[in-house]
């Protein structure tokens, strides 16, 4: 991370003290809006979930962070020339919506959003349920590659993936059969 390529596109990015109140006011958002025993969002800067996303943008352009029952959270760098970026062109940070749009030098755009996790009555067994949500991801990014791009769409993508995870986790099998059942929400 110390060579100058890296620090000219972590430079380029444009993340200043307009990012850093952003995600200040995020990080005090609370984790669950319908359980406020699982606190606020101050774990993504107290143990630099973000900070160490960023540091990735240069090498990846979409991260998708899994932060067991503190929900999900997607660190995106959209490049000028990426045809779908005129949807975040427009875009500001709402803490509301969890989420920050930071606009950077060449007008790439920086994407960091939380998901929170979904309610979850019992857990029967935990082995398979990440992988239950890389692979109901993946499976949703192949049908439509764009999804990423658009707002509704990757909430979609992310509630799709959860409701996999979940149904793993209430499975006493490593995959849960009723994953392959899952319908758009």
């Amino acid at each position: 991370m110390g060579h100058p390529t890296w620090w000219s596109a972590i430079d380029s990015l444009n993340l200043g003290t307009s990012f850093r109140m952003d995600l200040e006011q995020l990080s005090r958002r609370p984790v669950s809006d319908h359980d406020p025993s699982k606190g606020n969002m101050a774990f993504l800067v107290a143990q630099g979930i973000v900070q160490k996303a960023v540091n990735l943008l240069p090498f990846f352009q979409h991260l998708i962070v899994k932060c067991g029952d503190q929900g999900i959270i997607v660190v995106m760098r959209i490049s000028p020339k990426d045809a779908l970026t005129s949807v975040w062109a427009h875009k500001r940070s709402n803490s509301l919506e969890r989420y920050i749009v930071a606009h950077g030098n060449s007008k790439e755009i920086t994407f960091i959003q939380h998901f929170p996790s979904l309610p979850i009555e019992t857990i029967s067994n935990v082995t398979g349920a990440g992988d239950s949500f890389v692979g109901a991801l993946l499976a949703c990014l192949a049908h439509d590659s764009s999804a990423m791009y658009d707002p509704r769409s990757l909430q979609n993508v992310v509630a799709i993936a959860q409701r996999a995870a979940i149904l793993t986790l209430q499975s006493h099998s490593a995959v849960s059969p009723l994953v392959s059942r899952i319908d758009a929400p």
